[in-house]
């Protein structure tokens, strides 16, 4: 595997492989790799990429000033030797000097407010305008065929797709599933700031999922199976940011005017002690 930290490197490194007819998926990603990850990297070769990039940056713009940029777990060797492991070919791993040259850290905007203003976003102000300007930078200096996202970060998923598409990107994205412990919860680098007590609390995250969908199926009204959601949630000590049923395509809220044949998507955020959670199923 390559470790490049240089952009001009990596971009005369992927402008040779695809001269020679190679297929370049990308994972973009903040490092302390997990399960999930490597499901990405798996999911991209099964879509046809013969040549698997992964970049690792902790990226400052996407974190509030009272957020865990700082004590985000930073797992360079641990990271180096999954991705090794699992036949990624080049690993991009730039300083912060390299994406944000002269300190410029908040004048690029990229706006969807439709979605943005929304669900986390409505949580996390400057959340989403971080996410799009680093995925931005890193695929026009990656340059791939196909891009994937987990389905975990929905909302983050549907942001960068509007974006790809309306910058013309010649990139295909896909959504890969959640990737989940046994009991239920689904992996996430920050699901090692809970405690054991909080271990143990975290999967009735999932299980409230699994109730609105089951009240879904047995036609509830919408408004109901939110207020229970997060009833159960508060009941089982989070305190919950939202707990809604949406359409999938653009974040929508649904009623039970809809079709029920419609696809849906259950989505939640709650903090749990200090950590937050997030989750969400999807009903096509």
């Amino acid at each position: 595997m390559k470790i490049v930290k240089n952009i001009n490197i990596i971009r005369n490194c992927i402008k040779t492989w695809k001269a020679d007819g190679e297929k370049i998926g990308f994972v973009p990603t903040m490092g302390n790799l997990h399960e999930g990850h490597i499901s990405l990297i798996t999911s991209l070769k099964n879509a046809g990429a013969t040549r698997i990039v992964t970049s690792i940056f902790v990226n400052p713009t996407q974190f509030a000033p009272n957020e865990d940029y700082k004590k985000y777990p930073r797992t360079k060797n641990s990271d180096q030797k999954k991705l090794c492991d699992n036949n990624v070919d080049l690993l991009f791993s730039p300083s912060e000097e390299n994406m944000y040259p002269k300190n410029l850290l908040g004048e690029l905007v990229i706006k969807y407010p439709e979605y943005s203003n929304i669900l986390c976003g409505a949580h996390r102000p400057s959340h989403f305008n971080g996410v799009l300007w680093i995925v931005n930078k890193l695929l026009n200096i990656v340059n791939p065929d196909i891009t994937i996202f987990g389905q975990k970060d929905y909302q983050q998923y549907i942001l960068v797709e509007n974006m790809i598409k309306d910058l013309h990107m010649p990139i295909k994205i896909i959504c890969s599933p959640i990737i989940r412990e046994s009991s239920g919860l689904a992996i996430s680098s920050r699901n090692q700031y809970l405690s054991k007590k909080e271990k143990n609390i975290a999967p009735k995250l999932y299980e409230a999922l699994r109730k609105a969908s089951i009240s879904i199926d047995n036609r509830l009204k919408i408004v109901d199976i939110e207020k229970n959601g997060i009833n159960f949630l508060k009941k089982n000590g989070f305190e919950v940011d939202y707990f809604t049923i949406r359409n999938p395509r653009n974040l929508n809220q649904v009623d039970n005017n809809q079709s029920l044949d419609e696809s849906k998507i259950i989505l939640t955020a709650a903090k749990l002690g200090n950590t937050r959670l997030i989750d969400n199923i999807l009903l096509l």
